[in-house]
């Protein structure tokens, strides 16, 4: 990845990280026991994912599917076989004292990820893509993860099905994380094998670490040397759940390292806790090395072999690509082209509207009008899937003329999405239907011969003016009239 170093002094900041997506899998990655969410805690649970004495575990076939269409997504090698191993540690929320993952034969490896950083396209470079078994998960009671009276364990999370997404060390600024996650993000939706809604659903840990400019190999090119990166000592910051979460996570820690080393302080290598609520990191533990966890080749499960099938798991349009067919197909802007990309129903919706109507007039309507007044309501399209037809027909309404593009968009949607009703109901209730021409050359006659003063400014060269009686015109015609249609009439009338 070619980027800015970003620097203090003669220190540059150095971040790879660790992605863990949960699959959006009807059921956990080896048993049966539901992912649907739940309230109730403990519920969806069974010997497996409990890790009782006996049970042994059942690759789930979706998992797989769903990690090879991420393979294909990021470009990345699929092998004729991998395996899974146990990775051994002791924690409260892994039942078994073992989590069932991958190590040296991981299903994906070596893809990349493009991005756009500040305007300018990069390649991140994915090191590994591997399946493993979500853990439990802990609430703390009574404060953080270092202040709480107590811990509460739920295992309804236990055995929910990962991807580790592992990236180099290619980030020099935590701003450069933010872009890469909402890239990642856009690419499982588009992929259907994620869901940012469910609590949980993407996970960061990420490694930090500063190292001194002159170690930066090339003429300006970031490459970090092996034997720099070996001698950093890098933190490890967990608990981040969000783009913006881990741009504020890693902006604190690259702060707290810098400081520390230019007032003669060492960087611990150690795990720490991000603790968003105080907008701070605090030490968890000392960083394990990869000996610590004493992998061994699970088994319980076979070899995964997954080279004759693969071939035949097709995988759809994904962003980048659609966001440059939208600019040349539609004629779009990048940044209008952009927003409509942003997820795939909000794109699949834009191109059903830009089907039947100009390309221009649907990208107004989905990219700026619809999606603004869901913004403002916090609301996402997903929640108004069943109503697509609706705002279709509110675009034919413009389109055909019968309403003006202004009670359209003032009216008619924002009382579409507060209260429920379809457009043509609207404009009736409203009586907003268009205004025939001779009624509103009508009104244009009575607005000149009631407002005088207003007429004789306007031929005093107060282009104004014409605004005001603009506004006497669509109150006769009680806003049916266009705009701009007004503005002619009147103007013709004047003159």
């Amino acid at each position: 990845m070619t980027a800015q170093t970003v620097q203090q002094g003669d220190l540059v900041t150095v971040i790879g990280l660790e992605v863990h997506v949960q699959l959006e899998t009807d059921t956990k990655i080896f048993c049966g026991c539901s992912t649907e969410p739940t309230d109730e805690p403990n519920e969806h649970v069974c010997p497996v994912c409990l890790g009782l004495p006996g049970a042994l575990p059942v690759l789930n076939e979706a998992a797989v599917e769903a990690a090879v269409k991420i393979g294909k997504a990021i470009d990345a090698d699929i092998p004729e076989e991998t395996r899974f191993h146990r990775k051994n540690y002791y924690y409260p929320d892994l039942p078994k004292n073992f989590q069932i993952t991958q190590y040296d034969e991981p299903i994906c490896a070596d893809g990349e990820l493009e991005v756009s950083v500040e305007g300018t396209r990069r390649s991140v470079t994915i090191q590994r893509a591997h399946l493993e078994e979500d853990p439990g998960s802990l609430q703390h009671v009574g404060g953080g993860i270092d202040t709480a009276d107590y811990t509460l364990v739920d295992y309804n999370r236990a055995g929910t099905p990962l991807m580790e997404i592992v990236t180099a060390p290619d980030f020099r600024s935590p701003s450069e994380v933010r872009a890469f996650l909402a890239e990642l993000e856009e690419v499982l939706e588009y992929l259907g094998v994620f869901d940012a809604e469910r609590d949980g659903s993407l996970r960061i840990d990420a490694n930090l670490s500063i190292i001194p400019e002159a170690e930066i190999d090339g003429d300006g090119v970031d490459e970090i040397g092996e034997d720099a990166l070996e001698a950093a000592n890098r933190t490890e910051v967990k608990n981040i759940s969000s783009h913006k979460g881990a741009e504020k996570a890693l902006a604190y820690e690259e702060t707290r390292q810098k400081n520390a080393i230019q007032r003669g302080r060492a960087v611990e290598q150690e795990t720490r806790h991000w603790d968003e609520s105080r907008g701070i990191t605090v030490s968890m533990r000392s960083k394990e090395e990869e000996k610590d966890y004493r992998y061994f080749e699970e088994a319980d499960l076979p070899p995964l072999r997954v080279s004759g099938w693969k071939e035949e798991i097709a995988i759809p349009e994904l962003p980048s690509a659609r966001r440059e067919r939208f600019q040349e197909e539609y004629g779009l802007s990048e940044e209008a082209a952009s927003k409509l990309t942003s997820t795939k129903q909000v794109a699949d919706f834009y191109e059903n509207v830009a089907r039947e109507f100009d390309p221009d007039l649907a990208a107004t309507w989905v990219a700026d009008n619809l999606l603004g007044e869901l913004n403002y309501r916090d609301m996402e399209i997903t929640e108004i899937a069943d109503r697509l037809e609706e705002v279709t027909r509110l675009v034919e309404l413009v389109a055909e003329d019968e309403i003006t593009a202004k009670n359209a968009r003032e009216t008619v949607l924002r009382s579409m999405l507060d209260d429920g009703k379809t457009p043509d109901e609207v404009v009736d209730d409203e009586g907003l239907g268009k205004t025939d021409e001779d009624e509103v050359q009508q009104a244009v006659v009575e607005a000149i011969d009631e407002n005088p003063d207003a007429v004789e400014d306007y031929h005093s060269g107060e282009d104004g003016a014409i605004n005001f009686l603009v506004g006497q015109v669509m109150q006769k015609t009680g806003g049916s009239a266009d705009p701009g249609d007004v503005n002619q009439l009147l103007r013709a009338e004047l003159e």
